[in-house]
């Protein structure tokens, strides 16, 4: 495993990073060309293994009257698939940076499975805040969807600061909420062509997702990249030609 590197990633904090729409999506298009099957099969397989466990674990769940067992539920399901979602994220940043994929990678970081589920849970509890406090001030639930889509749109840097730079959950969503906060329209109008594409998939019978999911893995990839950097790879430095810092191994919040 490759040393992680912080010298991007603290330079995005400090001066931010460039992103433009235009170029990640373009870039993400050209990258996904020879890893579309892969990267369909890895999407497939995290889906299916998501829809299993729902099925075996769902007589388990009981009835109405024990709430807690669908807490227990949910708390097994996003346990053991938060690993498997890591592994479709860093999939994407294998590619931007044009390592090998294999569909089995979903399974390679289920050593991180604590980590990754505490981050999970987190996540969960933070964008389940807005509906009921939307419904509380009388407001649509259209519009208070809306500050829930945007966290989870800031949290996109979750896994993957968990996985490759080996940050803990706490420190994870602290620094993607600020890596978010410095290029929040772009990363926003990014993710509305996104959902346009996909919208255009579904509506093409599913057809389209066998290019739209896998440009979806590679942009974050992508996206990742620009913002964090990832270890062993420096042909990326062409935007940011600098000396390495002395803190490239260690990162301050």
């Amino acid at each position: 495993m490759n040393t992680p590197d912080f010298t991007r990633l603290q330079q995005s904090l400090e001066r931010g990073f460039a992103l433009d729409p235009k170029a990640v999506l373009q870039e993400g298009w050209q990258r996904i060309y020879g890893a579309k099957l892969t990267m369909v099969l890895a999407a497939i397989g995290v889906a299916g293994c998501w829809l299993v466990l729902n099925q075996l674990l769902l007589p388990l769940s009981g009835s109405d009257e024990e709430p807690w067992s669908g807490s227990l539920l949910g708390l097994i399901i996003s346990m053991v698939v938060a690993p498997m979602s890591g592994g479709l994220d860093m999939m994407g940043i294998h590619r931007s940076v044009d390592r090998a994929i294999r569909p089995s990678q979903i399974f390679d970081y289920f050593r991180y499975i604590l980590p990754l589920a505490v981050a999970s849970l987190l996540m969960g509890f933070m964008t389940s805040l807005f509906l009921p406090l939307g419904a509380s001030l009388g407001l649509p639930a259209a519009v208070a969807m809306l500050p829930t889509l945007v966290l989870s749109m800031a949290l996109m840097f979750v896994f993957p600061l968990i996985l490759e730079k080996g940050m803990s959950p706490v420190q994870a969503i602290l620094v993607s909420l600020r890596l978010f906060a410095r290029q929040w329209l772009n990363l926003i109008v990014i993710h509305l062509l996104l959902v346009v594409l996909f919208m255009a998939a579904i509506l093409s019978f599913g057809i389209g997702l066998i290019w739209v999911a896998p440009l979806y893995m590679t942009v974050k990839g992508i996206i990742y990249r620009e913002a964090c950097g990832v270890g062993g790879h420096h042909k990326d430095e062409h935007s940011a030609s600098r000396s390495p810092s002395p803190s490239a191994n260690h990162f301050e919040a």
